[in-house]
């Protein structure tokens, strides 16, 4: 009987399993680095112009660890119309993942420069939280209790714009821990303001706020 044949294949089987076995030591213990995308904006992230004035997108640079990398750019400004625009900046990294920075410019009607509807503002239904409402500069504000909750906290606070008469804008933002939007927003100066929050801790409903 001749085992030469079988004692071949059993020594190339044993050298297949060796080579494997080497493969896998050279390869375990090794991971690989992702350094996620990180955007600086130029210049401020909340502007305010005059309708009809003029506005320069000052840009923004976006880096993969040490590396600068390519950015997106999405978004125009219509200086001639009365209204909250954002720009977004967009980097993808090597391994495909994304990170975005805002820029917001609020283009303000002659109707309400000057105008200020800063205040306590209290809710008119739920808890009948109450915000306050504090000016940052011309037509520009914060509301720190963009729900009225009875007790507002610093995650509940949001930017916004009195661009028209009658009309605000509360643009996607982060927040501490949060990410909220606004939508039909509306205010009655002297009076009142009412917005639907968009966030997935609150309903659909309308939110008003009745001046204190």
């Amino acid at each position: 009987m001749n085992f030469k044949p079988v004692l071949f294949k059993i020594m190339l089987f044993s050298l297949v399993i060796f080579s494997g076995c080497e493969k896998d030591r050279e390869t375990e213990n090794i991971s690989t680095i992702t350094y996620f995308p990180t955007i600086q904006l130029n210049g401020d992230q909340w502007n305010t112009i005059k309708q009809g004035g003029a506005w320069s997108d000052q840009g923004a640079t976006a880096n993969e660890g040490e590396s600068s990398i390519n950015l997106i750019t999405t978004g125009s400004v219509d200086v001639n119309t009365p209204g909250v625009y954002t720009i977004q900046y967009t980097a993808i990294n090597k391994d495909g993942f994304s990170a975005s920075e805002y820029r917001y410019i609020g283009v303000i009607s002659p109707s309400v420069e000057g105008k200020d509807i800063s205040g306590q503002y209290k809710r008119n239904a739920g808890a009948l939280g109450v915000s306050t409402v504090t000016k940052i500069s011309d037509n520009f504000y914060y509301s720190n209790n963009v729900g009225g909750v009875a007790v507002p906290d610093p995650s509940l606070g949001v930017y916004f714009y009195h661009y028209d008469t009658g009309l605000l804008d509360v643009p996607f933002q982060r927040t501490p821990g949060n990410a909220f939007e606004c939508l039909n927003e509306t205010i009655t100066e002297g009076e009142k303001y009412s917005w639907v929050v968009i966030n997935s801790g609150y309903g659909a409903a309308l939110r008003t706020f009745i001046k204190q």
